[in-house]
C-alpha cells in the first residue's frame, strides 16, 4: 500500500502503533484526497522524530564512550601519517607531528613523540581516532587495534564538510586535517574499529577480487563490441560476441573477407558442439551472405595486421578474466558452504550460489546487524530526509554506501521479485501505484532485507506462505488488467 510505514533503524513499531497507523489510513478511501496527505505527513513526520530520538541515543553512546579520554587524530597518507592530539575538553595538545608509515615509525617515532607531549599514554586514558582515506590507514589501525587501544574510524566526508567551521576557512592541509578529525571523533562522529573473523576477512577479500574481475571483463568486452562495430557490424546481429561461439570464430576470422573462405563442414561441426546446438552451418550461412554485403571499414595490410593484434589482446583478457573469475568464485563458495547464513539465503528462489555467497562475503559477518535498516544504510539506499518545523520535503536515496552491496541486493531483489510472493507483492504494488520497473525493485529491497533478518533470527529456511500466495494472486489480477487496459488506450491512441 502507498501508506505502508517503515520501522526506523533501532526502534520496532508496538502494536499500538501499527493499530494506529492502520485505523487512521482505513478512512483515507473515505476522505478527501488533500486530507488523506496531511494525515499521512503528520506519521510521518512523527516516526521522522523517533528515527532522530533514536540516532541521538547512539550518539551519546558513542560519547560516553570516549569521555574523559585524550584522543589522537591521525590523518592517514601513502608515506608519512599526521597526528594531533586534544584533551578531555577538545583543546589542541602541543604541536602537530608526522612519523613514518614503517615498522620503525609505528613501533618508535610514534611513541618517541607521543611521550614528549603526554606523559603517560595508555590504553585506559586515551584512544586513536583515523580517517578512513583509501586503504591508507588499514595497517595503522590494525596494529594499533592490536596494542590494545580504541580505534576510532572517522569519514573523510566528515572531515570534508568540517574544513570550513574553522575561521570559515576552506583550506586543506595535513595538520588541519588531523586536529579535525580528533575534534569530529570527539563528537562522537566516528565507527569503532572491527576485528572480524578470519572466514569473513577471506570472503570479503574474494568478494572485492570477484567484482573488480568482473568490471574488467566487462570493459573489455565492450572493447571487443567496439572492434566488432567497425570492422563487421553485421556480425553483432547474429552471434552474441559474449559467447563462446563467437569468441570461437574471432580467433580465426575477423574481417568479412575471412568469412567469405570459411570451411563450412569442420567449423559447423565445431560451433555445434561448442554452442550446444545453438548455432551450426546455418549460422555459418548468415554469417557469409552478411560479409558479402558488409558496411565494414577496409582496412590495410598493416592496419589490418593492427586490427588482427588489438582483437587477439582482448580475447586472451576476455579468456583470462573468466577463468580468474570462475577461480575465485570456487574458492568464495567453498568458504560460503561453511557458514549455516549460506544455506538459509539460498532457499529464497532467485538468489544464486554466486549471489549468496557474494551476498555474505560484502558483509563479513551478517549477526553485527541487529536491523534491516543497517544493511539498507550501508547499501547506501536509505532515505535523506528533509524536514523544517511544519515542512516535510522530499526524500530522496542517499547513495552514500557500498556500491557493491546495492548492486547485489538490486541483483537478488530483481530476481526474487519473481519468485517470492512477499516480495513479488511489494513490487507489484508499487507498479500498480505507479509503473516503473527499476524505482519498484529499488523499493522491494527493504522487503527482501527484511525477509533475511529474519531468516536469519530464526535459523530456519524460507517457506512459502499460503497466505501471501493469496495476496500476491490477487496483486497479480489487478496488475493483468491494468497492463491490458494500458495496452488498449495506446493503440487506441
Amino acid at each position: 500500500m502507498p501508506w505502508e510505514i517503515e520501522e526506523p533503524e533501532g526502534y520496532v513499531l508496538t502494536p499500538r502503533d501499527k493499530d494506529l497507523h492502520h485505523s487512521v489510513f482505513g478512512l483515507v478511501a473515505i476522505i478527501p484526497r488533500r486530507l488523506a496527505g496531511k494525515i499521512e505527513d503528520i506519521l510521518i513526520s512523527t516516526t521522522v522524530e523517533r528515527r532522530i530520538s533514536m540516532k541521538s541515543v547512539q550518539l551519546q553512546q558513542k560519547r560516553s564512550l570516549i569521555n574523559g579520554k585524550i584522543i589522537i587524530g591521525i590523518d592517514p597518507a601513502k608515506t608519512k601519517h599526521q597526528a594531533a592530539i586534544i584533551d578531555t575538553h577538545g583543546v589542541q595538545l602541543g604541536k602537530s607531528f608526522s612519523f613514518d608509515v614503517s615498522l620503525d615509525g609505528y613501533t618508535r617515532t610514534l611513541w618517541q613523540k607521543l611521550t614528549q607531549i603526554l606523559p603517560t599514554c595508555s590504553c585506559e586514558t586515551t584512544v586513536f581516532a583515523i580517517e578512513t582515506s583509501c586503504n591508507l590507514w588499514l595497517t595503522l589501525a590494525f596494529y594499533l587495534h592490536h596494542e590494545g587501544y580504541h580505534v576510532l574510524l572517522v569519514s573523510p566526508l566528515t572531515t570534508y564538510h568540517s574544513r570550513p567551521m574553522v575561521n570559515h576557512d576552506f583550506s586543506r592541509t595535513d595538520p588541519k586535517d588531523a586536529l579535525l578529525v580528533a575534534s569530529n571523533a570527539r563528537q562522537g562522529f566516528f565507527d569503532l574499529y572491527e576485528d572480524f573473523p578470519p572466514l569473513g576477512n577471506a570472503m570479503h577479500r574474494l568478494t572485492i577480487t570477484y567484482c573488480k574481475l568482473r568490471k574488467e571483463l566487462a570493459q573489455n568486452r565492450a572493447r571487443l563490441r567496439a572492434s566488432l562495430e567497425q570492422l563487421f557490424p553485421e556480425l553483432l546481429e547474429i552471434v552474441e560476441p559474449d559467447t563462446q561461439t563467437a569468441l570461437y570464430l574471432l580467433k580465426r576470422y575477423l574481417f568479412p573477407r575471412d568469412f567469405l573462405d570459411i570451411d563450412l563442414a569442420s567449423e559447423a561441426n565445431a560451433i555445434l558442439t561448442i554452442s550446444r546446438k545453438q548455432f551450426g552451418l546455418q549460422t555459418l550461412l548468415q554469417l557469409q551472405k552478411a560479409a558479402r554485403h558488409s558496411v565494414g571499414v577496409l582496412k590495410s595490410q598493416e592496419e589490418a595486421i593492427a586490427e588482427r593484434l588489438s582483437v587477439n589482446c582482448w580475447l586472451a583478457l576476455i579468456e583470462s578474466l573468466s577463468a580468474q573469475m570462475q577461480t575465485a568464485f570456487t574458492a568464495l563458495a567453498d568458504y560460503a558452504a561453511r557458514l549455516p547464513e549460506y544455506t538459509i539465503v539460498r532457499s529464497l528462489k532467485g538468489i544464486s550460489d554466486l549471489t549468496a555467497a557474494l551476498f555474505l562475503g560484502e558483509l563479513r559477518d551478517i549477526h553485527r546487524f541487529a536491523h534491516y535498516k543497517q544493511l539498507e544504510k550501508k547499501a547506501g539506499l536509505n532515505l535523506r530526509l528533509n524536514q523544517s518545523g511544519q515542512y516535510l520535503g522530499a526524500r530522496h536515496i542517499s547513495h552514500i554506501g557500498s556500491k557493491r552491496l546495492s548492486w547485489l541486493l538490486y541483483t537478488m531483489t530483481e530476481e526474487t521479485a519473481r519468485w517470492v510472493p512477499e516480495i513479488r507483492a511489494k513490487y507489484l504494488r508499487r507498479q500498480l501505484h505507479r509503473r516503473n520497473h527499476r524505482k519498484s525493485i529499488v523499493a522491494s529491497i527493504p522487503q527482501l532485507l527484511k525477509l533475511i533478518m529474519v531468516l536469519v533470527k530464526e535459523h530456519r529456511e524460507y517457506q512459502i506462505h499460503p497466505d501471501s500466495v493469496i495476496q500476491m494472486q490477487a496483486l497479480e489480477k489487478q496488475y493483468c488488467s491494468l497492463k491490458a487496459q494500458r495496452k488498449t488506450t495506446k493503440q487506441a491512441a
